[in-house]
């Protein structure tokens, strides 16, 4: 499935018209109603035409996700065999966003990642690049008006955005409708819902998505592998999310997942704080129980340089330790 209202540029029609389209089911359309298997998933390179391995085998699928819908851009980079090494152009495109708009959308979106990940014992690089991936760095009109970066469908505590979506059936092929997308308050209920989706499963499977489990993957490749067929039925959904990880060096952020009240000294450095809404940035003290308190008799001024030597994650901020037990949250860190 795509969301149509996502832009597809000139880049992505033109990597598209340049390559042969197979026909493919994309994203949970498929009408068989038997159950997923429940084999180990195996890892296959197929050699396309042009000798690039980009396409991935998964177990085999005969039920994909009927719960989520992937974009326009899920589908422009894994229709085509050729498409998936240019995964990362083609989401770069699409997307319209600069690097350092990239690099935004990481700082905010890397912890709440790392978070969900650990919880529920995931790879978040895997979950970063299908955020990447299915969002467009966070730029469609389905991230931007419900911060929903996977396409989940339904509501969210009753909350939801009504969005064109293309469907697939033998007997029509491609056709539009409409359909409810889940709407979160910040991107770190989506993540947390996408982490809760591939450990809990779907209503006729909860192992549905064990493959992607850490203690039943050993890289983040199995875990990609894992998901084609099931949370995308693509034939090079797996590589391109492979390109994207790889491409960013997204597998820096597995490993050292930060939970709340953890702390680690691999930020050491120096910070700049800003507060466009007054002239300091106030100080927090944080709690053992992951609550804080504002520091009344202290401040940092705007513009002003700090060492930090640790960081923690609380409820999906990054916090940065300034001083014993006084903190910086990251709204306020400017680089």
């Amino acid at each position: 499935m795509s969301k149509k209202n996502l832009i597809t540029s000139a880049l992505v029609l033109g990597t598209l018209a340049a390559t042969a389209t197979p026909s493919v089911v994309s994203a949970a359309t498929t009408d068989a109603d038997s159950t997923a298997s429940d084999t180990n998933t195996e890892q296959v390179n197929n050699k396309s035409q042009n000798n690039d391995e980009n396409v991935i085998a998964g177990s085999d699928v005969k039920k994909a996700d009927t719960t989520v819908a992937n974009s326009s851009i899920v589908q422009s980079a894994s229709e085509s065999p050729y498409a998936a090494s240019n995964a990362t152009a083609i989401v770069q495109a699409a997307s319209g966003l600069s690097s350092s708009q990239q690099q935004a959308f990481l700082n905010e979106a890397v912890p709440m990642a790392q978070k969900a990940a650990s919880k529920y014992n995931l790879y978040a690089s895997v979950m970063l690049a299908q955020a990447i991936l299915e969002s467009g760095w966070g730029a469609s009109t389905l991230a931007t008006q419900g911060h929903n970066l996977f396409g989940i469908k339904g509501d969210y505590n009753g909350a939801f955005v009504t969005m064109p979506t293309s469907e697939y059936s033998s007997s029509k092929g491609w056709y539009t409708i409409y359909a409810n997308f889940r709407k979160y308050p910040s991107y770190y209920e989506s993540f947390l819902d996408n982490g809760d989706k591939l450990r809990n499963g779907v209503s006729w499977n909860s192992s549905y998505y064990k493959g992607t489990w850490k203690e039943n993957a050993s890289s983040y490749k199995d875990a990609t592998a894992w998901l084609q067929g099931r949370y995308a039925t693509a034939p090079n959904y797996a590589s391109s999310l492979n390109n994207i990880i790889s491409t960013y060096n997204l597998t820096q952020y597995d490993g050292n997942a930060q939970t709340n009240g953890s702390s680690q000294d691999t930020q050491k450095g120096v910070i700049t704080v800003r507060n466009s809404a007054s002239p300091y940035v106030k100080l927090l003290a944080l709690q053992s129980d992951g609550t804080y308190s504002v520091i009344t008799n202290r401040a940092l001024g705007n513009d002003t340089p700090w060492q930090t030597d640790q960081t923690r994650v609380l409820n999906g901020h990054t916090y940065y330790r300034v001083a014993t037990n006084e903190w910086v949250q990251d709204t306020y860190v400017v680089k």
